[in-house]
């Protein structure tokens, strides 16, 4: 019996062993790059729960923000953009639309002197809702819904290109 147990131990410290030494991360633990462990973040055309967010996904992926700018924090500028919804197919009979939201993301990232770290790029992201016509509420829900995961995915890809710098 303990020859079975002393097997199992062994087993998995080799299996934590071999996928560490492997590169293996569990989704969203990735860090960023240690130039960037300090950020000072400037955010135009959000609001209070998107900033929030912004700054929780930052500091989830290893930064610090700071408030005021110094000489080893770097400037990342980051404004949303809300595109207008395209209304794609209009039902006449059962009162559905299809729309397509689109939400977009600009940044740049310059170095504490100024310098550009990264130039200034726009991701994009869109998906199709279908709306009832004879259910604002619900359709009102399914839009604020949409447009948080759009904001959140936007995020993401935000910390994805700045985990590549």
């Amino acid at each position: 019996m303990p020859a079975l147990f002393l097997t199992r131990r062994l087993a998995i410290v080799f299996l934590a062993l071999a996928l560490g030494s492997c590169g293996f991360r569990l989704a969203g633990t990735a860090s960023l790059p240690p130039e960037l462990s300090q950020i000072h973040l400037t955010t135009t055309e959000f609001n209070k729960r998107q900033r929030d967010v912004l700054l929780q996904r930052l500091r989830l992926a290893g930064a610090e923000i700071v408030a005021e700018a110094n000489d080893q924090a770097v400037q990342l500028r980051v404004r949303l953009l809300t595109l207008p919804d395209r209304r794609l197919v209009t039902s006449a009979s059962n009162g559905k639309i299809i729309e397509r939201v689109t939400r977009g993301l600009e940044f740049s990232l310059k170095d504490a002197d100024g310098k550009p770290l990264l130039p200034a790029k726009t991701l994009q992201r869109q998906k199709d809702i279908v709306l009832n016509d004879d259910n604002l509420l619900s359709s009102d829900v399914e839009r604020k819904n949409v447009v948080e995961d759009l904001e959140a995915a936007l995020f993401n890809q935000l910390i994805f290109q700045l985990q590549r710098l």
